[in-house]
């Protein structure tokens, strides 16, 4: 565990000196959202608070005096204005407010990465791998292709942190994981793909059983209710802040909901919204990971099959082993991305969604293997270099 742990810093300390070096040494591209906001007091802090990390910055000092910024959740900004405030002693000496902002989001954010990695580690031991495979899962987890958004001012490290205690916690057979996937959609809207897990859990024991008891119905629905719960707060927010009789309504008021319109009106996602030629070159930048998730499920769903001798009930429930539940996730994550989504987006996306991901992936070897970790190093660095300096990436 030692040995891992210093591997996990070494790289972590590597990509955060590429990171500065960049920063100082290439000008960077589009600042237009950063210098809208400098006069509120955000700051972009050296390159660690671009892009979606600018609103979230804003988000910690002010409410959400802007529509648009209803499509970003408030508990990581909630939990960021905690810890600066309690920080802000000491970092006070650096700069203003804004500063140690995004010098507190780039400090817990790293710290809550490596602890993720060991949590990967926790995680692919409860689904019998080998403590070597295990390290190899957190070493790959540390280099994914979306890393550079797992250590800015993003919710990436804390939503993948609430979703691998509760997968822990489910490996575990405990019903309790729904507390942390609940926390997860607080974080983000992305939580709410999690609930599959607890409809299959549930469904699966159903038909395993043979029966449907009263107390698994009320059971799955305080979990599904748990889970979805936080967006539906977050909704009734936004709405008493933008439906007042005291302003003029928006447009979604009299029956839609503010986090759809918000989305396809402000940040142009939606259904097909994304299927234009214009965006051929984010489908390519997209198209490795796809690849990639298409290559894990393919390969259960044919193990599956070679499972299936014969159609019956019982060679059914084969297919629908404990692990399934994580390929039909991970497929699920693929297809929101490439129908909702800006599809290119989908690295961090599923990465933070699915550890499962990077534990299939350490189960492989030979030239798959090394075509992997080729293409987690090219991205990982090419996303820092690009994050760091605002040219569009993932």
């Amino acid at each position: 565990m030692k040995a891992v742990t210093r591997q996990i810093l070494i790289i972590r300390l590597g990509f955060f000196l590429l990171h500065v070096v960049t920063n100082y040494v290439i000008p960077p591209y589009d600042t237009s959202a950063a210098e809208t906001l400098s006069s509120e007091g955000v700051s972009s802090g050296f390159g660690f608070g671009n892009w979606d990390a600018i609103y979230y910055n804003y988000l910690v000092s002010h409410d959400y005096n802007y529509e648009r910024f209803g499509a970003f959740f408030p508990v990581y900004p909630a939990i960021l204005r905690f810890l600066t405030e309690v920080l802000y002693p000491i970092l006070g000496y650096v700069g203003n407010f804004g500063t140690c902002v995004v010098i507190t989001s780039t400090l817990i954010n790293n710290i809550m990465f490596v602890v993720n990695a060991h949590l990967v580690i926790t995680l692919s031991k409860l689904v019998m791998i080998s403590e070597e495979r295990s390290n190899h899962a957190a070493l790959l987890y540390v280099i994914n292709p979306a890393s550079v958004f797992f250590t800015v001012g993003y919710t990436e490290s804390f939503f993948a942190f609430f979703v691998l205690v509760g997968l822990i916690i489910r490996e575990k057979d405990s019903m309790w994981y729904f507390v942390f996937f609940s926390l997860a959609t607080g974080v983000r809207s992305n939580g709410l793909t999690l609930a599959g897990f607890i409809l299959y859990d549930h469904l699966t024991f159903m038909m395993k059983s043979g029966q449907v008891l009263l107390v698994n119905v009320i059971c799955m629905a305080i979990q599904l209710i748990f889970t979805v719960l936080p967006f539906m707060m977050f909704q009734n927010r936004i709405a008493s802040l933008y439906c007042s009789e005291d302003i003029k309504p928006s447009s979604w008021c009299s029956g839609g909901m503010s986090y759809s319109y918000i989305q396809s009106n402000y940040w142009g996602v939606g259904l097909f919204k994304y299927w234009e030629a214009k965006q051929l070159p984010n489908f390519i930048i997209a198209l490795p990971m796809l690849v990639l998730i298409v290559c894990v499920v393919g390969t259960w769903f044919r193990a599956g099959l070679k499972e299936l001798r014969t159609i019956s009930f019982d060679s059914i429930l084969v297919l629908l082993s404990f692990k399934a539940a994580a390929y039909l996730h991970l497929l699920g994550l693929a297809v929101i991305a490439i129908t909702t989504m800006h599809v290119q987006v989908i690295t961090r996306f599923v990465v933070a969604n699915s550890p499962y991901l990077i534990i299939f992936c350490a189960e492989l070897s030979g030239w798959t293997r090394r075509i992997i970790v080729t293409y987690f190093m090219i991205f990982s660095v090419l996303g820092t270099v690009l994050h760091t300096t605002f040219y569009p990436w993932t």
